[in-house]
């Protein structure tokens, strides 16, 4: 085991105490087991969406049970999954990996992490760390976009701009879909054009939706994409699509429709409703190691433009407050970088 460099015997890391509340403590170093690595972190990722929930220690089951889909809700709890960092120590037992190494790694925000060798994506240097700590998130939409198997050259519609919708505007741009998007904040409007939309809209203006219908030959988008986390943003993504559609369900929802979404006029499109949380099996075309390959690759060719999403960057310890501005509804916030080396 190597360590690198000077490596105090405490850290910090965030944890939610209560709702809307975030504080850091100081805990111990973790070990590094023999088939594993620890890695200091450079910079993490909010995932604004995810982690807002968990800030408000929203549940996302009815029995108020689970704070993520297996994981039960307990206080304290952390918060977080996005961390680009560098290898500092290495178990005997790990080859391939080396101390130095720039690595992802699908973890809270916190100063160091210790995880399986397997865990650990290694990092092209042409990558910047700030799109490259993005990974987890922009995997959300790429796994959603493909779970929609729009056809190629297709027409989609994306509901909701914050990173995961905006991520799916920038693959449907590599891909070269049509891509036409909804969201009542101009900024990410603007966002969405210069990543490449072709329609931009606030749902509320008059005859949005039919905007979008008749963009696309007038019978609406192939596939529709809802990442609002709201029942209205699924209901929108439903008036946009053609006859014989998809709907993908991309966010998680905590609230209840306030329509009936087999009633009319939904029940003669036959709409073919998707929920997007996984990758699929190791066996498949797009499995998370193939879906992460290409991604990546994507990344570093420059074919993936995610730079526009990037619009705050922060020192680790304002966190607390960037999560009292996002509670608050600042939604001039989205793509959002804390800094661990300030």
């Amino acid at each position: 085991m190597v360590y690198y460099g000077a490596i105090d015997a405490m850290m910090k890391r965030l944890i939610i105490t209560g709702p809307s509340q975030a504080v850091f403590e100081e805990v111990e170093m973790p070990a590094c087991a023999q088939d594993g690595v620890v890695v200091r972190a450079r910079v993490t990722a909010i995932s604004a969406g995810t982690e807002l929930r968990v800030y408000r220690t929203t549940p996302v089951d009815e029995a108020g049970l689970f704070i993520h889909e297996t994981k039960p809700l307990a206080l304290p709890v952390e918060n977080g999954y996005s961390m680009v960092g560098e290898i500092v120590e290495v178990g005997a037992h790990v080859s391939g990996l080396s101390v130095g190494d720039r690595v992802f790694v699908s973890e809270p925000h916190k100063e160091f992490v210790a995880v399986a060798a397997g865990d650990v994506t290694p990092l092209p240097d042409s990558i910047p760390d700030g799109e490259a700590v993005l990974l987890r998130i922009l995997e959300v939409a790429h796994n959603g976009l493909r779970q929609g198997d729009p056809p190629v050259g297709g027409d989609i519609a994306v509901i909701g701009q914050g990173v995961v919708g905006l991520s799916i505007t920038a693959y449907a741009e590599a891909f070269g879909m049509r891509a036409a998007v909804l969201d009542k904040n101009p900024n990410r409007l603007d966002i969405a054009r210069e990543i490449g939309a072709l329609l931009t809209l606030n749902p509320f203006e008059d005859e949005a939706t039919q905007q979008v219908v008749e963009l696309f030959d007038s019978k609406g988008a192939d596939v529709s994409y809802e990442a609002t986390s709201k029942w209205a943003g699924i209901r929108t993504a439903m008036e946009v699509t053609r006859n014989d559609g998809v709907v993908v369900i991309v966010s998680r929802h905590t609230d209840q429709p306030d329509f009936n979404p087999v009633g009319h006029p939904f029940l003669g499109k036959r709409l073919n409703l998707v929920t997007s949380c996984s990758y699929q099996h190791e066996q498949h075309r797009w499995s998370q190691q193939r879906s992460l390959a290409l991604t990546l690759d994507l990344l570093a060719r420059r074919r993936l433009r995610i730079a526009p999403i990037l619009t705050h960057e922060f020192a680790w310890h304002e966190l607390p407050r960037v999560y009292e501005r996002l509670d608050d509804g600042d939604r001039s916030i989205v793509g959002t970088t804390i800094r661990w080396d300030q």
